[in-house]
Formats: structure tokens, C-alpha cells, sequence
């Protein structure tokens, strides 16, 4: 769990020192550092647990994998959602206007364009598209790396 937090509060601290230097991630920009830093706390997680015992189970293997994923997952969820509302509270209401004079240029009633992109576009609809996507990534990679450990790395230890 040590290395879920020092993972998750190195990713958390790149994304702040990012918005400080004046480069903030667009969308999706930073999902390859997620998908790094989910990678490596998956694979971390399997080889501490054959470290301890080489005949850990698949199953025990996956879910240490998953549940130091989920963590991760939920700290960046709420760490999103903060960000939004506390660090750079104007990006939804930009980005509603940028959508909305699009949507006015293309024809469409501004009246009935606003309130459709104001309902999606919330800090919490987004921080829980992160949450969900992350914790699919890391449900997956704890089943595969779960399984190279257990096929592969398992033979490889002394």
C-alpha cells in the first residue's frame, strides 16, 4: 500500500506541477502517465508477493494487484474532482462556452445546446470517468501481470 500512495502522490504532484508551469493536461494528455504508474504498481505489487512466499496463488497475486489498482484509481478519482474545484475552477465554464459558440456557429439553439453541456461537463462526471476508467485499466493489468507472474515470473525466482 506504501508504494500505491508514493505512486499515487508522485502522479497527483507531476499533474500540479504541470498546471504551475503554466502546461496543463488536455483530456486525455496524461492517461499514459496513468497507465505507466498503474503498470508499474501492478507489477511491484505482484513481485512483493512472491518475494515473501514463491507459491502465492493466482488469485492472491490478482487481487493484491487490483486492490493497490483500486486505491490508486479512487485517490486520483477524488484528487480530480478537487483539482476542478479548487486548483482550476474555470476549465468546465471555458470549456461549456468553446462548446457552446461551436454549437451556436454549427445552427444549433444556444438555449438548447447550454444546458445539455452543462449537465455532462461537472467536475464529478469527469472524476468519475476517471475513476472508472482507471479502475477498468487496473482490473485488467492485475489480471494479466497477475498471470505473467504466475506462468512466467514464478519460474524465473530461485
Amino acid at each position: 500500500m506504501n508504494l500505491t500512495l508514493i505512486t499515487a502522490g508522485a502522479v497527483i504532484g507531476l499533474r500540479l506541477l504541470l498546471f504551475y508551469l503554466g502546461r496543463p493536461p488536455e483530456g486525455t494528455d496524461f492517461m499514459l502517465v496513468h497507465f505507466l504508474a498503474i503498470i508499474t504498481l501492478v507489477f511491484f505489487t505482484g513481485q512483493r508477493a512472491l518475494s515473501t512466499d514463491a507459491r502465492t496463488p493466482f488469485p492472491d497475486i490478482m487481487r493484491d494487484g487490483f486492490r493497490n489498482a483500486a486505491v490508486y484509481a479512487l485517490l486520483f478519482g477524488v484528487f480530480i474532482f478537487v483539482y476542478y474545484k479548487v486548483v482550476e475552477p474555470t476549465y468546465f465554464a471555458d470549456k461549456i462556452n468553446v462548446l457552446v459558440d461551436t454549437g451556436v456557429a454549427d445552427g444549433q439553439p444556444e438555449d438548447v445546446i447550454r444546458p445539455r453541456i452543462e449537465k455532462f461537463f461537472t467536475p464529478f462526471n469527469y472524476a468519475s470517468m476517471t475513476f472508472f476508467a482507471l479502475l477498468a485499466f487496473g482490473a485488467f493489468n492485475a489480471l494479466a501481470i497477475g498471470l505473467i507472474h504466475h506462468k512466467l515470473l514464478r519460474r524465473l525466482r530461485p
